[in-house]
């Protein structure tokens, strides 16, 4: 791990110093450089001594003129050294962007290198919604676009200022939005760096230090799952299945959740035989996370879609109470009126509920899916060893009785749809062959919508209404302040314990399952530096390669 490096950051803030302390002298005004007055702090001192000797008598004067001291004081202070003033701005700037810089060389030596393209498209779109900054402050710094938005302002609010706060307001927004959709990214890039180390350390244990060959074998991975078994297709042979339990999954032990991806070590090295006993499949894994994180992390324009129903109805409450947003100096007046007013209870209401069923949904669909693609284990009724079953995918009569396209759902993937091409096509239901496709997507806007509503909800409605309360000052609504304080911040607490529980534990799934399809397989193998000239030459089982299945056998 890199440390931040400090060393040349004593010499640089030496040298500016340095630089700052002589332009203090020479840039000074001239009006005030002259032999005949004296040096403008003792003005201010002298002013402000008379002014107390004049009103000392009169305590309401006195507080006014001890005020004029301060701030006679300042100005004083700030003429005589402008250059320090800017100097120490410029200062801070500097500062920050080396802070910036060692942040960002940091991180680049310390995440994966798989995952390096990830944050390379995360700065780039960061960069992005700085350059969109740079042109807002170019063109609204022009007077005459000034002047021609002020007149539209008029016509539009009946005050000349309203459209250009509007304007830095939303792009506040959007900025906030963007940077805090990057954050939930990372840190489901640390979760999922977190549970490869997890896998690779239980992987490490069953690994010959000398040959670096991993004997993972059924009876070792025993010992990380628990006995729960259930009567299969052959009665001598009994399966401890994976949870396909929502609840199980998002909530299941590390140790267990790694001893369950390890039996796509063995699905992985069943299409590919000849692997060498050496593969590690934390690293297959985690090419397949990096590169769908990466996809993730590519924002279309209508991505940004998603702010505007959100913030209009923002705008609209607030401008109607002659409110800008929640940081102008009478935003308690629109207090009250984001519960009291259905236009916008309702379609707040409407769409975190939305999000909410679209989040479990997701994470059910992909944890049915990996239940049915990754083999399971098995214990043999007349020996009691322990054994490794195909996937279920691979059995006729459970694909007869799989379903994961539920009739309310299925019109929606209908839309979408492809036709499916082999088996694992058929286990994303009515998606069929585009299944893949649409859920990596389905993930990233639904991602998308919990970071809106905590951004939009958590700094424009739960702060002042919180401020509100705690002040007790003057509220448009008040009979409504507490009710919209409870409401609006149970919507920021629903979708961060979405972000922190239940789009992770989908995007995980995904990222399991996606690893066993054909293409991507091979494709994972080569990135992740397992690939062999001879696997091109490997055929994938028939169930996932092709129309037929077969069934279970011991």
């Amino acid at each position: 791990m890199k440390s931040l490096n400090t060393s040349s950051m004593p010499r640089a803030l030496m040298l500016l110093l340095l630089w700052a302390i002589p332009l203090s002298f020479s840039f000074q005004p001239m009006s005030r450089i002259s032999t005949n007055q004296a040096p403008p702090l003792q003005q201010a001192n002298t002013l402000g001594m008379l002014q107390l000797s004049v009103s000392s008598d009169v305590s309401n004067d006195l507080i006014v003129d001890a005020t004029s001291i301060v701030v006679s004081h300042s100005e004083g202070l700030l003429a005589a050294t402008p250059a320090i003033g800017s100097s120490l701005i410029m200062l801070t700037i500097v500062g920050l962007l080396y802070i910036w810089e060692e942040s960002v060389e940091w991180v680049r030596e310390t995440v994966p290198k798989t995952l390096l393209p990830v944050v390379e498209s995360i700065l780039a779109e960061i960069g992005g919604l700085g350059f969109i900054g740079l042109i807002f402050g170019t063109v609204l710094g022009n007077s005459n676009v000034k002047e021609g938005l002020e007149g539209l302002s008029i016509t539009l609010f009946g005050e000349s200022e309203i459209l250009v706060e509007n304007f830095e307001f939303l792009h506040s927004a959007f900025f906030q939005v963007g940077v805090g959709f990057f954050m939930a990214v990372g840190a489901m890039a640390a979760v999922g760096v977190k549970k490869l180390d997890e896998i690779k350390q239980v992987e490490g244990l069953e690994q010959d230090p000398e040959t670096e060959a991993c004997n993972i074998t059924p009876e070792k991975l025993v010992r990380y799952m628990p006995l729960l078994p259930k009567k299969d297709d052959n009665n001598d042979i009994e399966a401890i299945y994976g949870a396909n339990n929502l609840w199980q999954e998002i909530f299941m032990d590390k140790e267990e959740r790694a001893g369950r991806t390890l039996l796509l070590r063995h699905q992985i090295m069943r299409i590919f035989p000849r692997l060498p006993n050496t593969f590690r499949v934390e690293q297959v894994i985690q090419a397949s996370f990096a590169e769908n994180l990466y996809k993730l992390v590519e924002l279309s324009p209508l991505t940004w879609i998603y702010i505007i129903p959100g913030l209009a109805l923002a705008n609209a409450i607030d401008l109607s109470h002659e409110v800008v947003n929640s940081a102008s100096p009478n935003a308690a007046e629109s207090v009250g009126f984001f519960f009291s007013t259905p236009t916008a209870i309702i379609p707040s209401a409407v769409t975190v509920a939305a999000s909410m069923i679209w989040g479990f949904w997701n994470c059910w669909k992909l944890t049915q899916i990996k239940y049915m693609v990754h083999p399971k284990l098995g214990i043999d009724k007349s020996t009691g060893a322990a054994t490794i079953l195909p996937p279920l995918v691979e059995s006729e009569s459970k694909m007869r009785e799989f379903d994961s396209s539920p009739a309310w759902v299925r019109p929606i993937e209908n839309i979408w749809a492809k036709p499916a091409k082999n088996a694992f096509d058929e286990v994303f239901g009515a998606a069929g062959g585009a299944g893949l496709k649409l859920y990596q997507n389905s993930i990233k806007y639904q991602t998308w919508l919990c970071l809106t509503h905590i951004v939009f909800f958590g700094t424009q409605v739960v702060p002042r209404d919180f401020d509100a309360l705690l002040s007790g000052a003057t509220v448009g609504d008040p009979d409504h302040l507490t009710a919209e304080l409870v409401t609006y911040g149970s919507f920021v607490l629903i979708s961060v314990l979405q972000l922190l529980l239940v789009a992770p534990r989908a995007f995980w799934n995904y990222c399991l399952v996606a690893v066993l399809e054909e293409k991507t397989a091979r494709k994972l193998l080569t990135l992740s530096g397992n690939d062999d000239p001879m696997q091109k030459e490997q055929a994938i089982p028939v169930a996932l390669n092709g129309t037929a299945a077969v069934e279970i056998t011991p």
